[in-house]
């Protein structure tokens, strides 16, 4: 675990067994950024000629040098790499220090230097202890103590408090996606989300199958049906149906495909990692209101297991959406579309001023591990989204929404069907059916599908739970709240 903390102090050093220092790569090799900080600790000379020495370091981003072993009473150095001074951003600085994050688990006291980077010292701050959470999550009892140290941290206090709230809130997603299945059924994923909320003071209803029905969640209570463990909704906020924001989060606890199994086992071991969307939609609202904002939002996060089983959703069934429309289910392995169908048209009908809903439907829409895709009703609304992704280090694209594919999902039964049938599926027919339920509402879908739950590492995110797309989210939050001050 990482004990994060501020400093504008460089007594720390005194009791540092690792001094983190950044590197620009320049044309006659690598430079520290704060070089003067050696000097300081009275190893400039012998370090900077030791860092050139190093033939394989070229300060390229993430790459680490050799650990260079101090004198006593010295700590050691580890120079990280920013590549050229005029392509650092902060997202490049997080990725770099995750990378160093990763390294430093159980090493003791670390000490970051963040001076001489060039950059706004709120950002840089905000950029090291998120890369610091995140890299250096771990559930093992090893313990790492790291100080940022900036000599202006007065003026990066806020930012230090965002960093480690977006940092702290991507972890607990990230937990939470990484429970076994059979640990966290809706039920008891509803009551850990509840306690949180309301820890937090944050409003919140858990609807069972008896309200689901009364509020016509008919596709949830389908998707949950072959499950010994039944659905269940969470509302944030029932006290703000016309919110400025609505958000909606795919809670599918465990997704074997239904009665259309899913036939590749190296997708489905690790189909726990369905109600990932949920939350981090969760994660993002809490970690605004720690923060001190109190965003103009409502969510609903439909939970469900989709098992096979002498109850389960058939392919042909029918449902019905909380709006009275109804769709036929041709395939019961596009299962998360249906639950955020019922949701968007929830939320469309309660009068919120704009929806964005999150699922992990296709690994098609990010192209890649490193962005989240969305289609959208609303320019405007999908640039704010990917702007908040961009500020937050979490970038997500905009995919274009195109009305002919409507005919594609046509049914002769019920209003829609919730994939094709004459052309294989993919997230852009996901997006067109959910796109019905928005009605005149500004509405975006997020696919994270290829972003959530890495199958493979991509540096400088290991194998597992990323948390995205929490920290978009958050970021979204704050900048509305900050704009409404």
């Amino acid at each position: 675990m990482i004990e994060l903390r501020l400093s504008g102090d460089r007594s720390v050093l005194a009791n540092a067994d690792i001094l983190v220092m950044p590197a620009f790569a320049e044309a006659n090799g690598p430079h520290f950024a704060d070089a003067e900080l050696l000097e300081a600790v009275r190893q400039g000379g012998r370090f900077a000629s030791a860092l050139r020495r190093d033939a394989v370091f070229k300060a390229r981003p993430g790459q680490l040098s050799a650990l260079l072993v101090s004198a006593e009473n010295e700590p050691a150095v580890l120079s990280v790499g920013l590549g050229p001074r005029d392509t650092l951003s902060a997202n490049t600085l997080r990725d770099v220090l995750m990378e160093a994050a990763i390294f430093l688990k159980g090493r003791g006291r670390c000490v970051v230097a963040l001076d001489g980077l060039g950059l706004d010292i709120g950002s840089v701050i905000r950029a090291a202890a998120e890369a610091c959470l995140l890299g250096g999550h771990s559930r093992a009892d090893k313990s790492t103590i790291v100080d940022l140290l900036t000599i202006d941290a007065s003026s990066a206090e806020r930012g230090f408090e965002i960093g480690k709230a977006a940092g702290k809130a991507a972890n607990w997603v990230r937990e939470l996606v990484e429970m076994p299945a059979s640990d966290l059924v809706p039920e008891h994923l509803a009551k850990v989300i509840a306690t949180r909320a309301r820890e937090l003071g944050i409003g919140v209803e858990i609807w069972d199958e008896v309200e689901l029905a009364r509020r016509g969640f008919g596709a949830t209570r389908a998707v949950g049906r072959g499950s010994v463990n039944k659905p269940l909704v969470l509302r944030f906020n029932p006290d703000r149906p016309k919110a400025q924001l609505g958000l909606a989060g795919k809670g599918v606890t465990f997704d074997s495909g239904g009665i259309n199994l899913k036939r590749n086992p190296q997708e489905i071991v690790w189909m726990k990692a369905d109600m990932a969307a949920a939350v981090a939609v969760a994660g993002a609202i809490f970690a605004a209101v720690e923060l001190g904002f109190d965003p103009d939002v409502t969510a609903i996060l439909p939970l469900a297991e989709n098992m096979p089983g002498s109850h389960a959703l058939r392919p042909g069934d029918v449902v019905t959406h909380p709006d009275g429309r109804r769709t036929e289910v041709t395939d019961t392995d596009s299962e998360g579309r249906l639950v955020l169908a019922d949701a968007v048209a929830y939320l469309a009908g309660s009068g919120v001023g704009a929806i964005i809903d999150v699922g992990t439907l296709t690994d098609g829409g990010g192209v890649g591990p490193l962005l989240w895709g969305c289609w959208t009703t609303s320019k405007v609304l999908a640039e704010e989204l990917t702007e908040a992704g961009e500020t937050a280090g979490e970038p997500g694209w905009r995919l274009p929404l195109r009305p002919e594919y409507g005919r594609l999902i046509e049914s002769k039964v019920a209003d829609i069907a919730n994939a094709p049938l004459s052309v294989p599926d993919s997230g852009q027919l996901a997006a067109t059916y959910l796109s019905t339920f928005a009605g005149k509402t500004p509405w975006v879908h997020i696919d994270n599908g290829s972003s959530a739950y890495l199958d493979q590492g991509f540096a400088p995110w290991p194998v597992g739970a990323t948390g995205s797309p929490t920290r978009a989210l958050l970021q979204l939050l704050l900048s509305r709240a900050q704009v409404e001050k």
